[in-house]
């Protein structure tokens, strides 16, 4: 009762105030409490709605680390997720607020959940704001890259001709994989790019890597094997060779000079005399180390001798220090009645672009692709057949294994793609060096220079009558071997070593892609390589040589040097293997009736197919019996690298109508063993998957306890 009496005095008082006539002092009180009594309310819903700004934002942290976690959930199941967390999260009062929740995928492993709505007001309602807005926002990744967590991971991507209608669904997904990688800036991410196709190039075209890391003297006994030794022509007395009767494997004769096309020429040499061959590598091969210029001169001015065969007893003029082959020295009909001219027994790759002429006259400058390095295997071949000494204890064409001029077999031979014969195999007729343009018309894939063989009264060829040898032919088979064109002065009649709108090059740098970004946590850069990416139609496939500079540019050991030591405390190294077809070797449209001949297949950093190292040394004599050496390589390369601690993720890509069902089964399972795990093998079959298994990689190579970032 007291309350009450206490509230009828305060409203008499109030009255009395109310109508007192000795002034305006009701107006004006009433005028101030007006703002007054809005300062109040708005202090009283400002200090509410602070409150449910943190019970928002608490919210909000709850939704997107309950949608993180199902990662590998769809977009709109984290959505569901994200809203029926956010409205647990405030129960029955969520009705009120008006919330709209909105998960979002800003990129792989990093989530974001807004939460916008509104409250209603109290005491602000009566100023005529009945509700105040509110947004919260809020981030979570997976990403545990860090300082204590670097990471280092190698991008090794096919970029064959048949991924030319698929370079930008490729950029694009790598890019993707990279933002998420390495953030928005880098640190503690470092990648590498390493597009492969049948070769690599490294980019160690410097004097400091030619001279450590490149075999530039034929320390390697396939430095320049395609052209050692090789036989040329035959001697003029001799008439025309002479196999022998059918059952010994030949007959009949050619028409102008050695390989000069049909029966009885040096492509039946090669054909039926392999074992001759091989003994005369043997007998012409050099184990010992060389100074520079190891190859013979063939700059004009030429250096002469004369020979004199003890067979035949006919004397010759030959270039210094190239060879000769005597009459029939491994008996009867073993080289068709006849001396022959011979390339020299040692050969330098990197000494032979100094003598290649741009269309212009410029000198062609070696690109920096390099060939396979040595197996254990060949190794122990040509130590037991050619003499060779290499220690034979490493398969250095898998390994991580650093370069030493101390053993030859570890060094890399500069890859030179030979100039191709000037004649089509199909008709048989001369075909001037220029583009490709196709097989029936234009014969070989690389042919951008003249052989040197006679053409007409006006252009006899290079070797002078007065030699006493046959001169070469207008098409001549052995053109591809022929070392003498390489002349320090005949301009190439075309250089392309950037591919043209075909997808070819052309000259000693043919289907040489670009180098190799080396590893770095400079985004910019990252990208930049990868959108600059091309296709490139020549050469083939060799997924062993795409994974093992992968694995190079992660280690601690050169060439390159750039990965940390395996045993820094929370270090991940990891390739991405991305392939979209199998291990080949692609056909050079040679109309070759056998996988020896000339030429049969295109370069690749294993040689031709019908060349010593493939043929003789790993035995290999079809493209399938190509493709089941390099799957195993592969294998093997994947093996030593997970066993040195690197993860490795594969991705097949199989576009519509390039793989056979055959070739796609075996795709999969030879990456499926490939990767570290089974889960770490994906296959794509258009953008979007390709693009989802890039992004799956990205979060699973950088997962780490997913954590709020905003």
């Amino acid at each position: 009762m007291l309350r009450h009496a206490r509230f009828i005095d305060l409203l008499s008082s109030t009255a009395r105030f109310r109508h007192d006539c000795r002034g305006n002092i009701s107006v004006l009180f009433s005028i101030m409490a007006i703002p007054a009594l809005a300062l109040v309310g708005a202090s009283i819903d400002y200090t509410r709605s602070t409150g449910m700004y943190a019970q928002a934002q608490a919210a909000a942290d709850a939704a997107v680390l309950a949608a993180g976690a199902q990662a590998g959930a769809t977009q709109a199941a984290r959505q569901t997720i994200a809203t029926s967390t956010a409205n647990a999260y405030f129960g029955a009062g969520a009705a009120k607020l008006s919330m709209t929740v909105t998960e979002t995928d800003v990129s792989p492993g990093l989530y974001q959940v807004t939460i916008t709505g509104s409250m209603p007001t109290i005491v602000s309602k009566l100023m005529g704001q009945s509700r105040m807005q509110f947004s919260v926002t809020s981030r979570a990744t997976s990403n545990g890259v860090s300082n204590t967590k670097p990471l280092e991971m190698a991008l090794a991507l096919d970029n064959t001709g048949s991924m030319s209608s698929n370079m930008a669904d490729l950029k694009a997904a790598a890019n993707t994989l990279v933002d998420t990688v390495m953030g928005s800036g880098g640190g503690a991410a470092r990648v590498s790019i390493v597009p492969y196709v049948a070769a690599v190039n490294p980019g160690l075209t410097d004097a400091t890597s030619v001279a450590s890391y490149i075999d530039t003297d034929m320390s390697n006994p396939f430095n320049g094997v395609w052209q050692r030794g090789a036989w040329l022509t035959y001697g003029k007395p001799c008439g025309t060779p002479y196999w022998g009767p059918p059952s010994g494997g030949g007959g009949g004769g050619g028409s102008g000079g050695a390989g000069t096309g049909g029966t009885g020429d040096a492509r039946d040499i090669i054909d039926i005399l392999k074992p001759i061959r091989h003994l005369a590598m043997e007998l012409f091969g050099v184990s010992s180390a060389h100074a520079a210029d190891v190859t013979p001169n063939t700059i004009a001015p030429l250096t002469t001798t004369t020979w004199t065969s003890p067979q035949s007893h006919q004397t010759y003029t030959i270039p210094k220090d190239f060879q000769t082959v005597g009459k029939d020295i491994w008996g009867q009909y073993s080289t068709g009645g006849c001396d022959w001219l011979a390339n020299p027994g040692t050969v330098s790759h990197y000494e032979l672009f100094k003598r290649v002429k741009n269309p212009a006259g410029g000198t062609v400058s070696w690109k920096g692709c390099v060939e396979a390095r040595l197996s254990k295997t060949e190794q122990q071949w040509v130590n037991s057949n050619w003499g060779w000494g290499l220690t034979a204890t490493k398969d250095y064409d898998i390994s991580e294994d650093a370069p030493t001029t101390s053993d030859k077999a570890s060094l890399y031979v500069p890859y030179f793609a030979p100039d191709e014969p000037d004649y089509s195999p199909y008709t048989w007729g001369y075909v001037a060096p220029g583009a490709f343009v196709s097989s029936t018309q234009s014969g070989f894939h690389n042919n951008y220079l003249k052989d040197g063989g006679y053409l007409s009264a006006t252009d006899q060829g290079s070797i002078p009558s007065t030699w006493n040898w046959k001169q070469l032919g207008q098409f001549d088979w052995s053109g591809g071997q022929y070392l003498l064109k390489y002349d320090g002065k005949t301009n190439a009649a075309i250089i392309q070593e950037t591919p043209d709108a075909n997808g070819y090059t052309y000259g000693p740098n043919m289907g040489c892609p670009d180098p190799i970004l080396r590893l770095t946590n400079v985004k910019a850069d990252v990208t930049a390589k990868i959108n600059n990416l091309k296709y490139w139609q020549s050469g083939g496939t060799i997924i062993s040589e795409g994974l093992a500079w992968a694995w190079r540019t992660l280690s601690p050991n050169k060439p390159f040097a750039d990965g940390k030591p395996y045993a820094t405390t929370g270090l991940q190294k990891v390739i991405v293997l991305m392939t979209d077809g199998v291990n080949e070797l692609i056909d050079n449209a040679n109309n070759a009736s056998g996988y020896n001949s000339a030429h049969v297949s295109d370069y690749s950093s294993y040689g031709y197919l019908g060349g010593a190292r493939l043929w003789s040394v790993n035995n290999i004599q079809t493209y399938s019996g190509f493709q089941t050496l390099m799957d195993n390589r592969l294998t093997a390369a994947c093996t030593a690298a997970k066993n040195a601690g690197v993860i490795i993720y594969t991705v097949v890509f199989n576009h519509t109508g390039y793989l056979t069902s055959a070739q796609q089964s075996a795709a999969q399972n030879l990456l499926k063993n490939c990767a570290s795990k089974t889960n770490y093998s994906y296959v794509a079959t258009d953008s979007a998957t390709l693009q989802s298994a890039f992004s799956a990689i990205a979060v699973s190579a950088t997962s780490g306890t997913l954590r709020l970032v905003k």
